[in-house]
């Protein structure tokens, strides 16, 4: 390829005729070629005599350095600084420019890779270049320098008539052809799975080996990666080449898969196949090993973990963190179940809190496993929160065995009519008085009076018949005491005693029993064919002194009092103290007791004795007609009031003034010579005729207790209230409606119209002035137009409301939620407008919907079909799914139907085929009689006793024992 011929001149310098030289691009004369080319010669011709020296330079890309491609001179050395050769003996620097005087310049001459250039990489860089330039560095003056003839030197000059380049598109070998580009540069069409403007690159997707210059014996085309469908880009990797033979690593593998040839799923994803696509293993970090799972998702867990995921605590644990679950520290006595497997919080009884619910609660006490509250509740009589067990008691029994007596029962019947009960060792029997009158066991003295200590404890009742069928079923319990009655019915527990000599019994339990003070305790059978053979009641004693704590009775309780209150349950007032509530009995608290030294008080009912002229609960006001303070607590502190007619007086305690309190009605003044605000008149003609004061006619809208609410001569209003005006406050103000002068009404009789905003249409400020009814916008209602009518919703200022859309089947009425527009739903059925069915019914009709009651266990979901069956899980069966289906059975640990082992469908094969044959045995020996030579029956021929044994049989037990007897029969 002739890369281009053109001419160029350069006249020589003054001064210069050694280093003359000619700047013509860049200070050099240049070629550009705007492409990478491989150079095969450089031929120059010039016009007048060439140059003593010149140099051939090139670069290999733009704005790159310029390279030596070779030097021409009579002077190398001198000039260059070379020595003067055309060639390079092997094993030197192919890539070094040579000094001759030859004017053409073959690239490859004299280079001892020539002939090898397809495998030289040092050749192939050696040709290529994008610029050349030609370097004009000394004229040829022939001598004349010396003479310094400047006419003659300006008479030099560079001419060059010729330039020629030959060489090809550098393409690598991959291309056939250069082109022009869009931008109007050559560029090779690449082949081989190659690309760049050179072909000096495999293209993006074909980088599985690495790029490689094509040669006469291979193309080296560029190989495509293998991305498994997961990637559309991938780069070359030397290392993964030297070790597979296979370069090309995959970037950007999707579906989180990974590798260099995304062949498998990335870290903490699984997949099951390799068809499925990856999926993040999603292991709780703190609950697992690591974060990666196996190949069917599942994780490993830390200790005391579990989970798919390990994302949850065993039971009995708590708390998951990066050292696993930590185990459950609930306190037994006082916790239910397990803890949260959160944070390890206990769930505690009633009465118990703390972590590990330890401790009782503020106003309980006696922490006790088997009491289901936990702690028991302070009685204290109600008077305090802070209790604890008194360990000064030991528990005791007050029992009746009847062993030598009645013990002091009797029994009772309709008036109190008192019987002796029929006695005999170990038992009381009452006869009924009548058929309707069967009669009350009436507990004796020891069962009766305080009965604190046996509170929240037993009462056991034994009652024995001669056989059990004649034992009462229930039996009711009467007792009465600190003015309650109480009465409960127990139901019979049986009682098997080990010897067949002793009667049969029943036995009823009272727990928990009140804390009363019993002044009757009665008991009432529902058979008279029993006896009573036993009564036991759990109490406590008080210990002796140094033996508190020794098993003692920790039920019994020793409270702290607050003040006014002392003894063990807070049960009397202290001294100073009296009931709050007279003869209130030991639930009353107890206040001072405070008659202000007029006299003194009853501890119980607090009733003051007063003298003194006083008068009062605790004496403390003087008697109508006296005044003074009675509280002083002298003698003389109440005396006469000096009010005409003996009427009663108060004294002024800045002045010490008295003044009238009882005046005649209407007046008022120290001596009732004024009237009252409220009213007018003269009552002592001070200002002309007695003119006898009367109430001001203001119907009820001045304040009474007001001063000058009107005017005392005229009787004119002056302080109307309740937003009423006029001379006598006889009417509404604007506003406000109402009837103001209607006496039957409580103030204020005039109430503000306060028209809803929302709803009114015009003024806010109006309403009629009687019913105080606004004028409302559309389809709305109410006297303030702030309600929607019936069947519309949504109020909107300006607007009015808009109708509701109940569904009229789904729906109890037509009308909605006068905010939300929520329509009143039929049972089961949801929606603003009522018209489907709720999560977990089915259905749908004017009935509403019917409820799935889906087992939670043993179904898929809560929601059943529309015909009401359920969705169930493996191994259950049913409408509900609340049944096994056969061969499964319903493990009580996970509460699942799970599968029987294999032998079980031996066993049961085996034995309904056993079954079978005994029944034939049966019909065939059901027509022989079946008595041996020693005249034995078997018993299964009964078929009482089959009656009886069938369902034995059933049981686990049977096949043996069928068997056993069935080669017993073979023996006959």
């Amino acid at each position: 390829m002739l890369l281009g011929v053109r001419c160029w001149e350069c006249y020589f310098m003054k001064n210069e005729a050694k280093r003359a030289k000619c700047i013509i691009y860049r200070g050099n004369m240049a070629k550009q070629m705007t492409h990478a080319y491989e150079i095969t010669y450089v031929h120059l011709k010039f016009y007048t005599s060439r140059p003593e020296s010149f140099a051939i330079y090139k670069r290999t890309q733009e704005d790159g350095p310029w390279l030596p491609y070779q030097y021409y001179s009579a002077s190398c050395g001198k000039t260059y600084g070379r020595n003067t050769r055309s060639y390079i003996r092997p094993g030197g620097d192919e890539r070094e420019a040579l000094c001759t005087d030859e004017f053409t310049f073959s690239t490859l001459e004299g280079r001892p890779s020539a002939y090898n250039f397809d495998q030289s990489p040092v050749l192939q860089d050696w040709v290529t270049a994008t610029d050349l330039m030609i370097s004009l560095d000394r004229l040829n003056t022939f001598g004349d320098e010396f003479f310094k003839d400047a006419k003659v030197l300006r008479s030099y000059f560079y001419a060059i008539s010729d330039f020629s380049v030959g060489g090809r598109c550098k393409c690598n070998g991959h291309a056939s052809e250069c082109v022009l580009s869009d931008e109007g540069k050559p560029v090779c069409v690449c082949e081989h799975n190659t690309a760049g403007a050179d072909c000096h690159l495999c293209a993006p997707f074909y980088q599985n080996r690495p790029w490689a210059r094509a040669t006469a014996d291979s193309a080296n085309q560029c190989v495509m990666c293998n991305c498994s469908d997961h990637a559309d880009t991938c780069v070359f990797d030397p290392e993964q080449y030297r070790r597979s033979g296979s370069g090309g690593r995959c970037v950007g593998c999707r579906d989180n898969t990974d590798g260099a040839h995304c062949e498998h799923c990335r870290s903490n994803f699984f997949r099951r196949h390799l068809d499925h696509v990856c999926s993040n293993c999603s292991c709780n970090a703190m609950g697992s090993v690591s974060l990666q799972c196996d190949e069917q998702g599942v994780c490993v867990c830390r200790d005391n973990v579990m989970g798919q995921k390990c994302d949850a605590c065993k039971p009995g644990h708590h708390s998951l963190s990066p050292g696993g679950c930590s185990l459950c520290e609930c306190d037994g006595r006082g916790s239910v179940g397990v803890c949260s497997s959160g944070d390890g919080h206990c769930y505690c009884k009633t009465n118990v809190e703390g972590h590990s619910c330890n401790r009782c609660k503020p106003g309980s006490f006696n922490l006790q496993q088997e009491d289901p509250d936990g702690c028991q509740t302070c009685f204290c009589f109600g008077h305090s929160l802070a209790c604890t067990s008194s360990y000064q008691y030991r528990p005791v029994n007050i029992t009746s065995d009847f062993l030598e007596g009645t013990d002091g029962w009797v029994g009772e019947f309709s008036g109190g009519l008192e019987v002796p009960l029929l006695w005999k060792e170990g038992e009381v029997y009452l006869l009924p008085y009548n058929e309707l009158d069967q009669g009350f066991y009436k507990a004796p003295e020891k069962f009766m009076g305080d009965q604190l200590l046996s509170y929240r404890q037993a009462l056991w009742l034994h009652f024995t018949a001669e056989s059990e069928d004649l034992l009462p079923q229930t039996l009711s319990v009467f007792l009465e005491g600190s003015g309650y009655s109480v009465v409960a019915t127990l139901v019979a527990q049986s009682h098997h005693l080990p010897s067949a000599a002793h009667s049969p019994q029943h036995i009823f339990t009272l727990r928990y029993l009140p804390p009363l003070e019993f002044i009757s305790a009665s008991l009432r059978q529902t058979k008279d064919t029993s006896q009573l053979s036993g009564v036991t009641l759990a109490s406590a004693a008080h210990v002796p002194a140094g033996s508190e704590g020794v098993g003692a009775a920790l039920w019994v309780e020793q409270c702290s009092c607050p003040l006014g209150l002392t003894g063990q349950f807070c049960e009397r007032c202290a001294p100073g103290f009296t009931r709050e509530t007279p003869n209130g009995g030991p639930l009353s608290t107890c206040v001072p007791c405070n008659c202000n030294q007029h006299g003194d008080c009853h501890p119980e009912t607090g009733v003051c004795h007063c003298a003194d002229f006083t008068t009062g609960p605790t004496c403390e006001h003087c008697l109508d007609g006296y005044y003074g303070n009675a509280m002083i607590g002298t003698s003389g502190d109440c005396r006469p009031c000096p009010c005409p007619d003996q009427t009663s007086c108060a004294q002024t305690p800045e002045t010490g003034d008295v003044v009238c309190t009882h005046c005649p009605p209407g007046t008022r003044g120290t001596r009732c010579e004024f009237c009252e605000d409220g009213s007018y008149g003269d009552p002592l003609g001070q200002r002309g005729p007695i003119w006898q004061c009367e109430p001001c006619k203001c119907h009820g809208n001045v304040d009474v207790n007001d001063v000058g609410v009107c005017d005392h001569m005229t009787g004119r209003c002056l302080k109307c209230l309740g937003h009423t005006e006029g001379d006598h406050c006889e009417r509404c103000q604007r506003g406000y409606y109402g009837n103001a002068v209607d006496p039957t009404r409580l103030y204020p009789k005039c109430k503000p119209c306060r028209c809803s905003p929302e709803g009114t249409s015009g003024s806010l400020e109006y309403c009629h002035p009687d019913t105080g009814d606004c004028l409302c916008l559309s389809y709305v209602t109410g006297r303030d137009c702030s309600q929607c009518q019936p069947g519309f919703f949504n109020l909107l200022p300006g607007l009015g409301c808009e109708r509701c859309n109940c569904n009229p089947i789904g729906s109890t009425t037509p009308a909605c939620d006068s905010v939300t527009g929520q329509c009143f739903c039929r049972t089961g059925v949801d929606g603003q407008s009522c018209d489907h069915c709720h999560v977990g019914f089915f259905g749908f009709s004017s009935r509403g919907c019917r409820a799935c009651n889906c087992d939670p266990m043993g179904s898929i979901s809560m929601q059943c079909h529309d015909n009401g069956t359920c969705s169930c899980r493996q191994g259950f069966v049913g409408y509900k799914c609340d049944k096994c289906q056969l061969n499964f059975y319903h493990n009580r640990e996970t509460y699942q139907c799970e599968e029987c082992p294999v032998c079980y469908g031996l066993v049961r094969d085996q034995a309904a085929s056993m079954k079978a044959k005994l029944l034939d045995l049966e019909k065939l020996l059901s027509n022989y009689d079946c008595r041996n030579s020693r005249g034995r029956l078997y018993p299964w021929h009964s078929s009482q006793w089959r009656e009886n044994h069938l369902p034995e049989l059933q049981g686990e037990d049977y096949l043996p024992n069928a068997i056993e007897d069935f080669l017993a029969i073979q023996g006959l």
